[in-house]
């Protein structure tokens, strides 16, 4: 093993640089991972463009991985080098407040696992003991990589509990969160399920996973043409993916009285949301929201990749060595793909 590796420095909005930086040493309790592929995806975008509150630059920033252990702290059990393995971003402590009272998901105490933009990263010892799982040899490391962001997926899933024959509107349809609440949502046996978003690219990709209806958000009005299609009351369901106040507005707009309305994505701080008050009250209209997931959702994800129930392969469009993480990011950002791969490996440009 060379004592250095390249990794992708986040120093802020919009600045990315490739170092030589010292490989990390595991302690006790952690793994240290050869990384084979990493993912991009909307965190990595919102962090890309605007920082992040909880981790001032620089940082390496990166955190959907697969990869094979290479080095194994002390008291680690279960792991051994060799071993193929993925794990989440973060996993509850469970003696906080929050995790006695099953909300592992806002542990006060959570570590964070960044780092999979680089040849080699650190799996803290919370997330060994917790979250981190074999890959199994038929799922590539690719795939296995999406394991993070089907667990916040599985989280709200649960949370919104869809009925059969409900119908849902998801807005932001097209991304790689949507994409996969979209495959769950119709396990659930979904009536109609109408994808809401402003990417054709995107949205074909929705409507090859089974969408019922596209609206793209540019050419039509999202209000009235769901109501259109759902005889004038609105989605039983809204689960919102995009992550704007706009958004979050819209879908108190799309959702029919006595619906839910799921609130996924994420804004930054101090934002504020106007919605019709009356609309929300008198009609019965739930608003949820959700961020995370519990270490029991990630065992369910993790199962729903193995077993090929969720199919990730569609949210995967092309591969790109670590000096063009930047172009990867871009390319989201533009809408001309779900996800991006990162191969540490390859040194070639695209």
């Amino acid at each position: 093993m060379t004592e250095t590796m390249r990794a992708a420095v986040y120093l802020g909005p919009e600045q990315i640089e490739l170092r030589s930086l010292p490989i990390p040493e595991p302690k006790e309790g952690e793994l240290l991972v050869k990384v084979r592929a990493a993912t991009t995806c909307g965190t990595d975008v919102k962090m890309y463009r605007r920082g992040h509150p909880k981790f001032p630059p620089p940082f390496i920033f990166g955190h959907e991985f697969g990869g094979d252990v290479v080095k194994v702290g002390d008291g680690v059990k279960g792991f051994c080098e060799g071993m193929r393995v993925t794990a989440n971003v973060f996993a509850e402590c469970g003696e906080c407040f929050y995790c006695k009272r099953g909300q592992g998901n806002i542990c006060a105490n959570l570590v964070y696992n960044f780092g999979a933009f680089a040849e080699y990263m650190i799996i803290p010892a919370s997330i060994v003991r917790g979250a981190t799982f074999e890959i199994p040899a038929h799922i590539p490391y690719a795939h296995a990589a999406l394991l993070e962001p089907l667990v916040t997926v599985v989280h709200g899933w649960h949370k919104v509990g869809i009925q059969p024959g409900e119908t849902v509107a998801i807005i932001g349809a097209g991304g790689p969160i949507s994409l996969m609440f979209m495959q769950l949502v119709l396990r659930a046996k979904a009536g109609q399920v109408i994808a809401i978003g402003h990417s054709s690219t995107r949205l074909n990709v929705a409507g090859k996973l089974g969408a019922s209806h596209l609206i793209n958000a540019k050419e039509n009005d999202v209000i009235t043409t769901t109501r259109e299609l759902t005889n004038g009351y609105g989605a039983d369901v809204v689960i919102e993916c995009a992550g704007t106040k706009s958004t979050w507005e819209t879908s108190v707009d799309v959702v029919r009285r006595g619906g839910r309305v799921l609130w996924f994505g994420g804004l930054p701080g101090g934002t504020k949301v106007e919605i019709d008050a009356a609309r929300v009250h008198y009609g019965e209209i739930d608003l949820l929201n959700m961020h995370g997931g519990k270490v029991n959702d990630a065992r369910e994800a993790f199962d729903l990749i193995v077993s090929g129930a969720i199919n990730v392969a569609p949210l995967l469009n092309g591969e790109l060595p670590l000096e063009q993480v930047e172009l990867a990011l871009k390319k989201m950002i533009a809408g001309e793909v779900v996800k991006m791969v990162i191969n540490p490996e390859s040194r070639e440009s695209a």
